[in-house]
């Protein structure tokens, strides 16, 4: 049910800016940069991190991968996802975006601090909406923060030996810079 409700508040606002952008009273604005790379700065102190490159592709449209580790106490998740994002501003890489993620999973647990650690190796898809800050005298330091949730797509069998939920969050911090 809530997966309905966040579809249709984002379909709103996809229709509404779109309406807007028709009927002529949306202006646009210049777009300096396009492109950014930003990484998790948490990976030093707690073992979470990620690498992030994103590129627009057409007036809020953008495209992008994510590189990312997690390691908490018996559990870690290695992955690899590719983004696609809408930021209904049509501003790409600044303020509000949703999108959509498909990658692939390692998960490795240790139950119980055990010899043999299991693992998964799986396919994944999820959504997510993100925020993201251009910051300084050029706009060029970004800082985005998002929650998004992904879908473990193995079988049920494969994933009870390890320890993985069919679906997990996510959360992202970033610092990165535009050009």
């Amino acid at each position: 049910m809530r997966i309905r409700r966040l579809f249709a508040g984002l379909l709103t606002v996809a229709l509404g800016t779109s309406a807007m952008a028709q009927t002529g009273r949306a202006a646009r604005i210049p777009i300096p940069f396009r492109t950014y790379v930003a990484f998790d700065p948490l990976l030093v102190p707690f073992d979470i991190g990620s690498f992030e490159l994103e590129t627009g592709i057409a007036p809020g449209v953008t495209l992008g991968g994510v590189a990312s580790y997690t390691n908490l106490d018996h559990d870690r998740y290695s992955s690899f996802d590719f983004n696609l994002r809408y930021y209904p501003g049509e501003v790409v890489l600044r303020g509000f975006s949703a999108g959509l993620t498909g990658g692939f999973l390692r998960f490795t647990n240790r139950p119980g601090g055990a010899d043999t650690p299991q693992s998964v190796d799986a396919p994944t898809v999820g959504v997510r909406v993100d925020y993201n800050w251009m910051l300084g005298v050029n706009r060029r330091f970004l800082v985005g923060t998002g929650v998004g949730a992904k879908r473990v797509l193995a079988s049920a069998s494969e994933r009870q030996a390890a320890g993985l939920g069919r679906a997990y969050g996510t959360v992202r911090f970033v610092i990165g810079y535009a050009f």
